[in-house]
């Protein structure tokens, strides 16, 4: 146990606990960082009759009330955190307590009377929660790499390397170990049995209900509810920063923030944190997040990066996030989160969860244009048939697409997963651009797994029920909303660009556009209030937001279109990136991992170096991750079956 703590002590340098039950068939360890109750927040947490013991990872808002409504009915607590409402809630609610949370969290309960282990993870999968099997006995932690001290031997789990599981579902590079799936709680038995369940799903209303709101009701709305969640994600006993960026979502966290401070006579000035790319003008948002921060009245500090830093941050990165890199975002927001935690903060508000609630990438715009809106509340001006397919048709000629996605919006052949999800284009266009280009897979693994289809795998990651809704009563905008959510968004938006790189630095990232109370509200907004219909020009990204959040923004920040948050793809091949490559692709390396043609990597390495090729860059950095990866956690190399078809 001690070794598996001391490999994710980044997560909690400020305590270690653990707890073993007397009948020997539970432990539980945990590290701690300290944000809310500082003086007597040791886990793991247990009940006054040492019937119910928990861990609990992340945070847990409206605690308070919680606390007090608990008391009133006699359960008396002994410590100031938000974490201890979980023992109570779950002696008085059973498993249901989980409909009593608001924040984010992954959690573990031992329930010494019942002789069950209990795991959830919050709705949006903010908090990571994996578990595995290790001769015949359940392990779960936050962090993948917590598994080695138990004697667990990492394989590659090739079929979800190939098919994309990795980014799109519950599954790893890892044979075995899964995540568990956002909004869902595992519950073991005493005989041994594991039951997955859902407890939690976004919904949507009929895409032929009329809505009968005002739009100014739904602008007011929206607001509301986004204030109290920033409002709520401040309370901690520690100071509370702000990423910060030049898109609409976190400048309006600065900006209400900011509202809130004012209201409440608080003096002291917001922290802002930037990242600049300094390399290169088109990706660095510096001086329009300054401008911002001036606006907002905030101490603005801004980390200036070079793609020699990145590279030099590129191993470290990859060890923490546990999956591949495909550009060096995550390596981004990892040397981001260094800075500010060596600046003295454990707290800060970030914007993640607001494009796939309010339509912000440019493919929900051609999801939305494949049908009417015939909910639209009146006040919306929509466009007709003909200039509705004329958009639509834009999209198709791949013109708006070029700037975002380094394949063509194609299908390949095989368009199941459009039959399956009401023929929308995220799951071709989010397949191709964040997976590995299939030349460089094996024969052997081909022929073992098939041939690689990330789109299919992310059709399939939704419910069938989902499905089901899609095909006949959801608005397209919505099935592709959702299918964000459950796919790409939790597996690589919320932990190697999130939870992963800012905990490696022991940050806590708190997402007030994933409160569920406000997401609930804008999933039951129409398709027409998030993209605006415009027929002269453009349609209108987050049109409800940018209504919703004026007030708190500037004018430059109100009408600009989204820019997605990018680190700079090298302009050129340098010595700096080409020595990652050659440290790393040998073919040694490449024949031990046993699934990659080291022919063809070889091959990329030529290529790249006479054409600067983005997408084959982006193929150089997945199969260098891939290697870090096999070395730092001593994979066995890939044995295929003697058994293909």
């Amino acid at each position: 146990m001690a070794k598996s703590l001391e490999l994710i002590k980044h997560r909690g340098p400020d305590g270690e606990g653990t707890y073993f039950s007397p009948c020997g068939r539970c432990a539980l360890g945990h590290v701690r960082l300290s944000i809310v109750g500082l003086d007597d927040g040791q886990q793991p947490l247990s009940n006054h009759d040492q019937s119910v013991h928990a861990v609990v990872n992340g945070e847990l808002y409206g605690y308070k009330d919680i606390k007090m409504e608990l008391e009133a009915k006699g359960y008396a607590f002994k410590t100031a955190t938000d974490s201890e409402v979980v023992l109570y809630l779950y002696e008085e609610y059973g498993i249901s307590f989980l409909d009593h949370l608001r924040g984010e969290y992954a959690i573990c309960i031992w329930d010494s009377k019942r002789k069950r282990i209990f795991l959830a993870r919050d709705r949006f999968g903010i908090k990571p929660l994996y578990y595995t099997q290790i001769k015949g006995t359940l392990f779960a932690a936050s962090e993948i790499k917590a598994f080695l001290p138990f004697g667990w031997e990492p394989e590659w789990d090739v079929d979800s390397i190939l098919q994309g599981g990795v980014h799109f579902d519950t599954r790893t590079a890892f044979k075995g170990v899964r995540s568990l799936n956002p909004g869902h709680y595992l519950m073991a038995t005493p005989t041994g049995t594991v039951h997955i369940q859902e407890y939690w799903s976004a919904s949507y209303p009929s895409k032929t209900a009329k809505e009968t709101r005002s739009v100014d009701e739904m602008v007011q709305g929206v607001r509301d509810r986004l204030v109290d969640a920033i409002e709520q994600r401040l309370i901690a006993d520690v100071p509370v920063g702000v990423y910060l960026s030049g898109g609409i979502d976190s400048s309006c966290i600065a900006g209400i923030v900011d509202h809130l401070k004012k209201k409440s006579n608080i003096q002291t000035k917001t922290k802002a944190f930037a990242l600049a790319f300094i390399d290169d003008d088109d990706f660095n948002e510096g001086n329009i997040a300054k401008r911002t921060a001036a606006f907002c009245d905030a101490n603005f500090q801004v980390l200036q990066v070079t793609e020699g830093d990145l590279l030099d941050n590129f191993e470290s990165s990859v060890w923490h996030v546990e999956q591949f890199h495909f550009n060096l975002n995550s390596v981004g927001k990892f040397m981001l989160s260094k800075m500010v935690r060596d600046q003295g903060y454990k707290v800060v508000l970030t914007g993640e969860g607001s494009d796939e609630h309010f339509g912000g990438y440019i493919h929900f715009q051609a999801d939305y244009l494949l049908e009417p809106d015939l909910s639209a509340p009146d006040g919306i001006e929509l466009l007709s048939d003909e200039q509705r397919e004329k958009k639509l048709n834009m999209f198709s000629s791949q013109q708006d697409f070029k700037k975002y996605s380094k394949t063509d919006f194609t299908d390949d052949g095989d368009d199941t997963h459009r039959k399956m999800l009401n023929n929308i284009s995220l799951p071709p266009l989010w397949g191709s651009s964040f997976s590995l280009s299939s030349q460089y897979y094996s024969k052997m693994a081909v022929e073992q797994y098939g041939s690689p289809n990330p789109a299919l795998a992310i059709a399939e990651s939704m419910k069938g029920v989902d499905r089901t809704r899609a095909a006949t009563d959801w608005h397209p905008l919505h099935t592709s909303l959702d299918t964000a959510l459950h796919s790409f968004f939790p597996n690589y938006m919320l932990c190697p660009l999130g939870d992963r790189v800012e905990m490696a630095h022991s940050i806590e990232a708190r997402t007030p556009f994933l409160d569920h109370l406000l997401c609930e509200y804008i999933n039951g907004l129409p398709p027409s209030v998030k993209i605006k219909p415009n027929k002269e020009g453009p349609l209108i990204e987050k049109w409800i937001l940018r209504e919703a959040v004026k007030p708190y923004v500037t004018q430059e920040i109100y009408e600009r279109t989204k820019a997605p948050f990018f680190a700079p793809p090298t302009k050129k091949p340098t010595a700096k990136f080409m020595g990652l490559l050659d440290k790393f692709l040998t073919r040694k390396n490449i024949d031990r991992l046993g699934w990659i043609r080291y022919d063809k990597v070889s091959e990329a390495m030529t290529t790249y170096l006479k054409t600067n090729d983005l997408r084959t860059y982006q193929d150089l950095l997945i199969i260098t991750s891939y290697v870090i990866l096999f070395i730092r956690f001593h994979v066995a190399p890939y044995q295929p079956s003697r058994f293909v078809d």
